[in-house]
């Protein structure tokens, strides 16, 4: 808000997003990466998805901060504040991408803790954790594929194929931004 303020409105909105995000990831990560398998199991059914709700929120609330840095990002000039603004705007995107892939987390566990347990085989003789999970979300939204996990329940398999559809998204904003940012520090 200040470099808004002092510098440009773009920059401070950037700024904000951005570090709303990453404050969103910190925290996140902070919480849920101790926990052990009860601990999550314990943590995961006390949630209160409502399944179609809480996608249209996790994915309106992404797809918002991804236009909006987009839309930030064409709407600049060639100066050397549209460089910082494209760097910001790369940060942006990049926390989003890191803030979906967090509630997505949430969401696989909450689906593999509800009655009965199940539908991801971590292929440990462990009950997963929020790690696991971490590492499931995470891994579709790098690879837009499971790897060395089999999911057997449809309902995760379906949340899945949404979540690497929409992974696919930000992969492709991301490498734009990234472009975008190189063109300008370029020709700049």
């Amino acid at each position: 808000m200040i470099l808004g303020l002092l510098v440009d409105a773009r920059l401070g909105l950037l700024t904000g997003i951005s570090v709303t995000e990453l404050a969103f990831v910190v925290v996140g990560w902070l919480a849920l990466w101790p926990m052990d398998a009860a601990g999550t199991r314990h943590n995961a059914r006390r949630e209160d998805f409502r399944p179609v709700a809480e996608e249209l929120a996790v994915v309106g609330t992404a797809l918002a901060g991804l236009f909006a840095i987009v839309l930030l990002l064409l709407l600049g000039n060639s100066s050397g504040e549209s460089r910082t603004a494209a760097a910001l705007a790369l940060a942006g995107v990049f926390m989003c991408w890191a803030a979906l892939h967090l509630m997505y987390t949430a969401r696989y566990a909450y689906l593999y803790y509800r009655s009965p347990d199940g539908g991801i085989d971590f292929n440990s003789d462990k009950p997963p954790s929020y790690r696991d999970f971490m590492y499931f979300s995470y891994n579709l939204g790098m690879t837009y594929q499971v790897s060395d996990t089999d999911v057997s329940s449809s309902t995760i398999r379906s949340v899945a194929l949404r979540h690497c559809l929409l992974s696919y998204l930000f992969g492709t904003s991301i490498l734009a931004t990234t472009i975008n940012l190189v063109t300008g520090i370029v020709t700049g």
